[in-house]
């Protein structure tokens, strides 16, 4: 018999079952598919809601504390899997200007270094790449990138050094519960006791949760492209009105993304690829010569106001939900796995939590 189990094997199922286990319990993660082959390495890796100012606190907050744990917890992924996740601190230049007050206020509060940038000559040593049409941005220096499927790779590899059991190809059929107390998870292959349930299924959570109380939880997707280029070729990540460029150590640049509710259907589009490529050259015009090498799509575990939920069930003992982190999964995965690790063990926690429980707005 397990102490927990996870549902659900993205990075926000991998690093709750890595925080569980690290904190002594005894932990099986359950996954429907393949480990991360979801949203968690289709999306960009930058470790900042995009535009945080438009956030409410309880998003800033993990988002804060993840940035801050960050470092050290790549070089421990490293060392464990033998993966470089490939942290870089690229940057952020904002076209959107129109928002400065707004981003300084944000800045000041979180103690974060920002800049207007108000001539050419200062963007360029940037980023010479950028657009001559672009002359004015918000500068962000501290803001840092990982590359999704490396992260994953490292946490599978992590977990396999760490003895970690991880179930992949395998549907959990029914939660089981017996007088409001969590008894395990029933598969088509076998039950599974534990007297703890996590429950980390992404876009997925509200059907595992179906019966078991309503989660506000949709898949929302998200297409890209990938780019590949020279190293060196673009130097720093450029957002514009929802739209972004993110350029890899290896030459390879990312540029995305699209937000469409078209429920689990995850197909690509001509029309996306297009929308996706023009709004990349407008950024940086020799995108325009560079190769497509992959677009992409993935689901996104969407709520109404990006909060997601960091709780216990308020009728089954035992039952956690951990999901619903939409765009901001990679930058809120390690505070949001501390925060949630903090509850299953009933001790204090490092903020309040009640603005991710099953009854507060999300």
């Amino acid at each position: 018999m397990a102490d927990c189990i996870v549902i659900g094997g993205g990075v926000i199922g991998l690093l709750t079952a890595r925080a569980l286990h690290l904190a002594g319990l005894e932990v099986v993660l359950v996954e429907r598919g393949k480990l991360g082959g979801e949203s968690s390495w289709a999306g960009g890796g930058i470790i900042s809601p995009l535009y945080p100012w438009r956030y409410a606190e309880a998003v800033n907050q993990l988002a804060e504390k993840s940035k801050n744990i960050y470092p050290e917890l790549a070089a421990q992924l490293q060392a464990e899997s033998g993966v470089d996740c490939e942290l870089l601190s690229s940057g952020m230049l904002y076209t959107d200007v129109d928002e400065f007050e707004a981003a300084s206020d944000w800045a000041e509060k979180c103690q974060q270094r920002l800049e207007l940038i108000t001539d050419r000559q200062s963007l360029l040593q940037i980023e010479p790449a950028l657009h001559p049409d672009i002359e004015r941005a918000i500068w962000l220096p501290d803001i840092r990138q990982i590359r999704n499927p490396m992260l994953v790779q490292a946490l599978r590899g992590s977990l396999h050094s760490l003895g970690l059991r991880c179930i992949e190809h395998t549907e959990v059929d029914e939660i089981l519960h017996t007088a409001g107390k969590i008894s395990g998870v029933r598969t088509g292959q076998q039950v599974i006791h534990a007297d703890r349930v996590v429950v980390a299924s992404g876009a997925w959570s509200a059907r595992v949760m179906q019966g078991l109380g309503d989660i506000d939880i949709e898949p929302v997707k998200g297409q890209m492209l990938m780019f590949r280029g020279e190293p060196g070729q673009i130097q720093t990540m450029v957002l514009s009105h929802g739209h972004y460029i993110i350029p890899r150590r290896d030459g390879r640049v990312l540029a995305g993304s699209t937000l469409e509710k078209t429920g689990f259907e995850k197909q690509i589009t001509g029309d996306a690829m297009e929308t996706l490529s023009a709004d990349a050259a407008a950024l940086i015009p020799l995108l325009a010569e560079l190769p497509i090498e992959r677009q992409w799509a993935g689901l996104r575990p969407g709520t109404l106001n990006g909060i997601p939920y960091i709780c216990t069930h308020p009728e089954i003992d035992g039952l956690y939900i951990h999901a619903g982190h939409y765009r901001n999964g990679i930058v809120l995965g390690p505070a949001s796995a501390q925060l949630l690790t903090e509850i299953v063990l009933a001790g204090d926690t490092f903020c309040d939590a009640s603005a991710y429980a099953m009854s507060a707005a999300h």
